[in-house]
């Protein structure tokens, strides 16, 4: 499989594609691309059965489509903690390095890595490290743009993207923060959330907060 559709399956993984439609919307801001270049990409996927699309409502992973996103997934995640533990990166710097080390590692070598990190369990975004253990998380995640209002929630993982994490930063929002949405405001688009965790008021977009996963 070529980077770019590895790129695709990865982000249709992480933003639900597992459990629940992703738009190509969703996809396209993720990616900073067309909806129209999202349309083709996401037809050679069906083609290869990794994915089925719904019109209108998006595409989601087949079987077959989430446990190679996963393996992928894994390779990006097991990357980010190398980086950060053993070089001393930033979490807001290593997606980018991660991607392109992903891309040419081997099975084996991600085993050897992940036994030479002692194992992790959690990247820095908060995604697991584990293909078992990722259903899992995703089982009980949920985007923030489908959470309850008015009920405590912990934030469990951010999609990974320097530029977002970078945000999330600061915005004072952390991995294992207890937050509330309060309200939200169509006309400007914005979420009113209360952090728990510092006693903080932020406001989010929802083209942000569908990037925060949060879990009861």
């Amino acid at each position: 499989m070529s980077p770019t559709r590895e790129d695709y399956l990865k982000i249709i993984y992480e933003l639900g594609g597992e459990f629940s439609r992703v738009s190509n919307k969703a996809i396209a801001e993720k990616l900073n691309i067309s909806p129209p270049t999202v349309t083709e990409m996401t037809s050679s996927l069906v083609k290869a059965g990794w994915i089925e699309v719904k019109p209108y409502h998006g595409s989601m992973l087949t079987k077959e489509g989430a446990a190679e996103a996963k393996r992928l997934v894994h390779k990006h995640r097991l990357w980010e903690v190398f980086l950060v533990n053993k070089l001393g990166f930033s979490i807001e710097e290593v997606h980018d390095e991660a991607e392109l080390l992903e891309h040419s590692t081997t099975d084996k070598l991600a085993k050897k890595l992940y036994e030479f990190l002692d194992h992790p369990k959690y990247c820095p975004h908060g995604g697991a490290i584990l293909p078992e253990d990722m259903k899992a998380e995703d089982l009980h995640s949920v985007s923030l743009t489908g959470a309850e209002y008015n009920v405590s929630v912990s934030i469990s993982r951010f999609v990974n993207e320097d530029k977002l994490v970078h945000y999330f930063k600061n915005q004072n929002l952390n991995i294992n923060d207890v937050i509330n949405i309060k309200s939200y405001d169509k006309t400007l688009d914005l979420y009113e959330i209360e952090n728990e965790s510092n006693n903080e008021t932020v406001y989010i977009s929802s083209k942000i907060a569908q990037f925060i996963f949060v879990r009861t």
